[in-house]
């Protein structure tokens, strides 16, 4: 079990939750974007106390 946050466009956590894998953890971030359209929305995963961005693609970028 991991623990993701919701990023505004602005920085405000709009939502915390803990998740048990990446897949339900991207669905619920989408569920949570307020406004589907604005962009600047991320998600970040509590590594050991550490916030990292949420990379969904896993490091591939072909």
């Amino acid at each position: 079990m991991s623990t993701y946050r919701v990023i505004n466009p602005h920085g405000e956590v709009v939502a915390t939750k803990d998740i048990g894998n990446a897949d339900d953890a991207h669905a619920w971030f989408v569920d949570n974007k307020a406004d589907k359209t604005e962009l600047g929305w991320r998600m970040e995963v509590d590594i050991d106390g550490d916030w990292r961005f949420f990379d969904q693609t896993d490091g591939d970028r072909a």
